[in-house]
């Protein structure tokens, strides 16, 4: 090696290894998105998504997940389109949400931890359904957590919708936190993984 190299050979074997190692040159398949095609057509996207709400929607049986293109900006100030965390829906006489049905209900808590007389059944990206315990008046609204095992707690602001005919109570979910609702759809789209796998594969 020369004398006024700026590298020595140990050096050069480590930045060629590191690039050569393919758990370092992973990317996360699904929320990169590459669009190949003409430069009018990535333009247009970049556009339609730095102005308006567009999305990506996929039909896979009786199911449809929509995918929110968003713009992100890399460490170099590049600009590039991203696939966020998507709303699936089910189809039927009517297209609703998609519902993740626990295998034992779950306590929605207050803010110290402790469960509350709402515990969940069924939860969507719009909506949860819950056994009221106990003897207390059904709650119009409620603030509280939903705390599933092994996540990370996620707040949720519920308006009571209906009684069902097996005596849970729907209620919708909304003015949320955008991050809180970012993590329900991110728990929701994990949960769909594990019952859905041959859809994620």
């Amino acid at each position: 090696m020369q004398r006024d190299a700026l590298l020595t050979q140990d050096e050069l074997d480590f930045i060629q290894d590191m690039q050569h190692n393919p758990q370092l040159n992973l990317r996360d398949a699904s929320s990169s998105l590459t669009v190949n095609g003409a430069a009018q057509l990535r333009d247009l996207l970049t556009r339609l998504a730095a102005h308006d709400h567009v999305t990506l929607q996929a039909q896979f049986d009786n199911q449809q997940l929509t995918f929110p293109l968003q713009l992100v900006e890399d460490e170099f100030h590049a600009v590039h389109l991203r696939l966020g965390v998507p709303s699936i829906f089910e189809d039927g006489p009517m297209i609703r949400p998609w519902r993740l049905a626990l295998e034992t209900p779950v306590a929605l808590e207050n803010v110290r931890g402790n469960p509350s007389a709402l515990w969940v059944h069924e939860v969507s990206f719009k909506g949860v359904l819950v056994e009221i315990r106990g003897r207390i008046k059904t709650p119009k609204t409620f603030a509280l957590w939903f705390s599933p095992s092994g996540y990370e707690r996620i707040a949720l602001r519920g308006t009571l919708e209906r009684e069902t005919a097996r005596g849970l109570f729907a209620y919708r979910l909304g003015q949320n936190n955008p991050d809180e609702t970012e993590r329900l759809r991110q728990f929701i789209l994990h949960q769909h993984r594990l019952v859905h796998p041959q859809m994620h594969a």
